[in-house]
């Protein structure tokens, strides 16, 4: 796939992110963990792309170590030096490797407080189960395996009961939540590091994208929490799957106080 053209100009053509080449494109709905997951990384690798390009732009020093090197790479049908997706590439490899959105959501409690409000909570009361604080916090302490037991049981990503397209279709409302999530992360720091260069005036406009986006994180919130009555609403629709899911968290709040 490299090629060398007679010009001085050397121009390498390499891992190309197109829809043939790329385990999942970014508009692609993920249907599984794993293509949640690279259709993330994916996103986030052309998004901090946009961010170094912007860092460059903006910060001559930055800009000319970028375009120190005259080697290209094929991005989507771009032809971009080496050394511009050489960062986006680190970063989307590290924000991979580490679930960056994983990590920021643990921080702040984003999908503990909505597997607790927006699912385990709606579920119990939907299947007959008397809500108070005590059953609250027993909820709290055992998320997890309460999530494992009565709600990923049928909609789970890889064989859930209830209808795979309402899955399939939460799977990627809950994807572009956390590229969104991880966008947020490096506006962040890009901004940061505009601050600090004395690039005020993109960097201004950064910190209102990041203000903005923001607010669209905390409305697409709300989305997700649809999602997930919809996924509630039929799984209880079913009289013995809302039995069996009763008598789990029943026998979970009674293992839990003993």
């Amino acid at each position: 796939m490299f090629r060398i053209p007679t010009s001085e100009r050397r121009s390498v053509r390499a891992a190309k992110v197109t829809r043939g080449s790329c385990p999942v494109f970014p508009f692609d709905r993920p249907k599984n963990y794993n293509e949640m997951l690279n259709k993330i990384g994916v996103s986030t690798f052309l998004l901090a792309l946009g961010l170094t390009w912007i860092v460059a732009r903006y910060v001559p020093k930055i800009g000319a170590l970028l375009s120190s090197d005259n080697t290209e790479v094929d991005v989507l049908t771009l032809h971009l030096k080496i050394l511009y997706v050489l960062p986006a590439a680190i970063i989307a490899v590290v924000a991979r490797i580490i679930r960056l959105h994983n990590c920021v959501s643990t921080l702040f409690g984003i999908r503990a407080r909505f597997d607790l409000y927006r699912i385990l909570i709606p579920l119990s009361a939907s299947v007959g189960v008397a809500i108070n604080d005590d059953f609250r916090k027993l909820l709290r302490l055992n998320r997890v395996r309460a999530m494992q037991r009565a709600f990923y049981v049928y909609a789970g990503f890889e064989e859930p009961k209830i209808s795979k397209d309402v899955v399939f279709a939460a799977i990627e409302v809950w994807t572009w939540y956390w590229i969104l999530l991880e966008f947020l992360v490096l506006l962040l720091l890009a901004s940061g590091f505009l601050l600090i260069a004395g690039a005020y005036q993109p960097a201004s406009l950064m910190i209102l994208t990041l203000l903005v986006g923001t607010f669209i994180f905390l409305t697409h919130y709300n989305v997700c929490g649809k999602k997930a009555d919809q996924q509630i609403d039929l799984i209880t629709s079913d009289a013995s799957w809302s039995t069996v899911i009763r008598l789990e968290l029943e026998r979970l709040a009674g293992t839990l106080t003993m």
